[in-house]
């Protein structure tokens, strides 16, 4: 008896999640806390426990502020909105130096797995990369599987560090630039 191997299609292997319907995204300006504050409500403790590391049921105000002072260059952030103008995730970069970003990125727990953070990093990364970055530096738990394959993702990552439950994830801003544009 032979038995016949038939390879599935390449759309089964690899499950495709459509594009969110209407999400709109737009940098952040200073000050913007209702986004800020709208995005954070939104997230599970779970979910915030990734973001931020640990047990956080509140921003304090001094974070709050922090995240909020966006400033276009050394401070870039860009919000994902439903189609009812919700904020539903923000994708931050902060310069540690000159050539050097720290990446964030929280979607809203209803949104996760829509791909808001795949546009959110792609926005993210375009504005990094015309403020002169050439890469991201994401300290991201261990544990934390889906924010590490989303980088992966979308982003050449060229060097990864785990020390205890954290892990550093470097990402080239200047070879994803060179591989899209070929």
């Amino acid at each position: 008896m032979t038995a016949t191997v038939i390879p599935l299609p390449t759309t089964a292997r690899r499950r495709r999640r459509p594009r969110p319907p209407d999400v709109t995204v737009r940098e952040l300006g200073d000050g913007e806390l209702d986004v800020l504050d709208a995005v954070f409500a939104g997230l599970s403790p779970r979910s915030r426990a990734l973001r931020f590391h640990g047990a956080t049921p509140r921003l304090t105000p001094g974070v709050r502020r922090a995240l909020a002072a966006v400033d276009g260059h050394t401070h870039l952030a860009v919000a994902a909105f439903a189609p009812d103008g919700t904020p539903i995730g923000i994708a931050r970069l902060v310069g540690l130096d000159a050539h050097h970003a720290e990446l964030a990125v929280e979607v809203v727990d209803a949104w996760q797995g829509r791909g808001v953070g795949r546009r959110l990093l792609l926005a993210v990364a375009t504005r990094g990369r015309a403020a002169g970055y050439d890469r991201l530096v994401a300290d991201v738990l261990t544990e934390n599987t889906g924010m590490r394959v989303l980088l992966a993702s979308v982003l050449p990552v060229v060097d990864v560090v785990t020390n205890g439950p954290e892990t550093t994830l470097t990402a080239s801003l200047r070879a994803a630039e060179t591989t899209t544009a070929a």
